[in-house]
This record gives C-alpha cells, sequence and structure tokens, in this order.
C-alpha cells in the first residue's frame, strides 16, 4: 500500500495558495457587483470582440461629432448676435441720416457723419468678434481677424474721396473701393484679412453644416460701405458745401435702409444653419444612448449571479479557515 504524505510546510504553501486565490476571487466578483461589468469581458463574449469594437467605435465617432456640433452651434449663435447687432446699428444711423429734415444746418451734419464714424467702429468691432479663440467672420482663416481697425478703412477711404466735389462723386469711389476685385487694391485687399467661406464641418454620421458669411459677404460689405460713406464728412471731404454734404448723408442713409432686406437674408441663412445643427445635435444623441444602452447590455455583470458567486467565494474562505485552523491544532503527543 502506498502512502502519500505532505509536510507542514507544503501543507500551509497549499493552504495559503488556495486562500490566496479565493481571496482573488473575492475581489473580482466584489468589483464586477459594484461597477456593474464584468472583469473578464473576453470570457463573457467567448473572444467575440468584434461587436463591441464596433460599438466603441461608432461611439467615439459620434463623440466627435457631438463636440464639432457644439462647436459650431456656439460659432452661429456668435455670428447671429453679431449682424442682430449690426443690423440695429444700420437702421438706428440709416432712418436718422435718410429722414433728416432739409434745413439740417452744418453743425447736425457734422454731428450725424461723426455719429456714423462711431457707428462704423462699433460695426467692425462686432465683426471681429470671437467665439472659443476663433474669429467669426474670417471664413477658412479663424485664427486671423477678418477687418483691419475702423481708423485704417475711413484713412484708407479719404485718400480715395480727397479733392471730390459732389456727393455722386464720393459715394461712387467709396463704393468702387468697397466693391474692388481682389488684386486691385480696394477693401477685399486692404481691409480683408480672412480666408473664403464656405468650408465644411461633419456633425453628424450623415450631417455636415457649410458656413459662407463672412465679412466680405455682399450684405456685410454694404452695412460697412453705407456707414463709412456718411462717415466721409468728418473725414473732411466736402466741407463748406452743405447741399452736397446733406445729399451725401441721405444717400447713405437710404443706402443703409435699402440693405437691410440683405442682411436679413443672411441672418436667415444662418438661421437655417442653426436648425441643421440643432437636428444634428438631437439624433447623435439619439444614436448615442442606443449604442451605450447596447454596450453596456455586453458588459454588464448579472447582480444576482454574482451576488450568490459571491457568498458561495465566502462560504469557501470560511470553510478553509476552519481547516486551517483544525489542522493547526493537531499534535502527535496527543495520540501517544
Amino acid at each position: 500500500m502506498t502512502v502519500q504524505s505532505i509536510g507542514d510546510q507544503a501543507r500551509a504553501f497549499a493552504m495559503q495558495a488556495a486562500s490566496n486565490r479565493i481571496k482573488t476571487t473575492l475581489a473580482t466578483l466584489t468589483a464586477e457587483l459594484s461597477s456593474g461589468e464584468v472583469a473578464d469581458l473576453g470570457a463573457r463574449l467567448q473572444g467575440n470582440t468584434q461587436d463591441l469594437a464596433g460599438i466603441e467605435a461608432r461611439l467615439a465617432m459620434l463623440t466627435q461629432f457631438k463636440s464639432n456640433a457644439a462647436e459650431a452651434a456656439a460659432h452661429t449663435q456668435g455670428m447671429q448676435n453679431a449682424l442682430t447687432s449690426v443690423q440695429s446699428i444700420n437702421e438706428d444711423i440709416g432712418q436718422g441720416l435718410y429722414l433728416e429734415p432739409e434745413a439740417t444746418t452744418e453743425g447736425l451734419m457734422a454731428a450725424r457723419s461723426a455719429e456714423a464714424a462711431s457707428a462704423f467702429q462699433a460695426v467692425i468691432g462686432h465683426l471681429n468678434g470671437t467665439v472659443g479663440q476663433r474669429f467669426l467672420f474670417s471664413g477658412a482663416h479663424s485664427d486671423t481677424r477678418p477687418l483691419a481697425s475702423a481708423d485704417t478703412i475711413l484713412t484708407a477711404l479719404t485718400a480715395q474721396v480727397a479733392g471730390l466735389t459732389t456727393a455722386g462723386d464720393v459715394a461712387q469711389a467709396v463704393s468702387d473701393w468697397f466693391d474692388a476685385a481682389p488684386g486691385t487694391g480696394g477693401f477685399a485687399d486692404t481691409a480683408y484679412h480672412g480666408g473664403p467661406g464656405g468650408q465644411s464641418t461633419p456633425i453628424g454620421e450623415e450631417t455636415a453644416i457649410t458656413l459662407t458669411t463672412t465679412a466680405l459677404s455682399p450684405a456685410i460689405r454694404d452695412s460697412l460701405k453705407g456707414l463709412a460713406t456718411a462717415a466721409m464728412l468728418d473725414r473732411g471731404a466736402l466741407a463748406g458745401n452743405g447741399t452736397e454734404a446733406r445729399t451725401l448723408l441721405q444717400g447713405a442713409g437710404q443706402a443703409l435702409l435699402q440693405n437691410s432686406p440683405r442682411l436679413v437674408a443672411e441672418m436667415s441663412r444662418l438661421g437655417y444653419a442653426q436648425q441643421v445643427i440643432a437636428t444634428a445635435q438631437t439624433e447623435g444623441n439619439a444614436a448615442s444612448a442606443t449604442l451605450q444602452t447596447a454596450r453596456n447590455t455586453l458588459r454588464e455583470a448579472d447582480p444576482m449571479a454574482t451576488a450568490a458567486a459571491i457568498s458561495d467565494a465566502e462560504t469557501k474562505l470560511q470553510t478553509l479557515y476552519s481547516v486551517i485552523g483544525r489542522l493547526s491544532q493537531l499534535k502527535l503527543v496527543n495520540y501517544l
């Protein structure tokens, strides 16, 4: 008969190994119960992690789309706020210039022109606004301030109208400078430092937003043109010629009022873009919620089964401790 024996030191090592194994299992089960997710995901999915990887990839993509949409929403809202302010300034100044009585004194006309110059500076400030360190009306070059300072622009225009003696000539010179094609030294070269519009930003799995509005857009440029025309009197144009000065101010006011519908149309395009962004955000949130539910289903640990496994592990550990305790009390002398 073969008798197999184990020494005290070997037995102690075996008991310690068994204790550590049960404690590790107990710690794993406790972590699963508290987190709600299985620890060994590979075993749970039997090695087939393709579906989970696909879900994780789509969630990462939707997270990026969500970030893009939030940035686009803030950007378009900033543009909308700026254009609303520009529209309000245009209407106030336009009405004041166009409806001015014929008997206006030279002093009052000078005050109106100075007011237009101040409004021009305010509009430049709105158009040079930023959101999240990005300039609103710079198009593709959102890291560059779109417009030169108001003083730089009015100084360039003062040189263009120097020596002109009629309101029509002054207004035409200002208009030609603002409408000059790029490369001919006009507004596009001297005052505008941004890039082209039309950059596309993906905000959803099948949705992208394209913003075409810049400080070079016709409606915005014509607003600046009307205010700059009225500001020429403040720069010394038509000095001493009250009749032509009055005609210039009224023409500038009329131009500002006539440009109002085009500004509103520009704001409507931004409003439509905001609607597209809001729809994409809603769809993205719904898709993310669905995918997160599917991911959780694959990863979740059954709380009832986990609790039962914890109870079983605790019972095994208590039994092991009882065995170790009884073995430690065995002495040969008690049997001699």
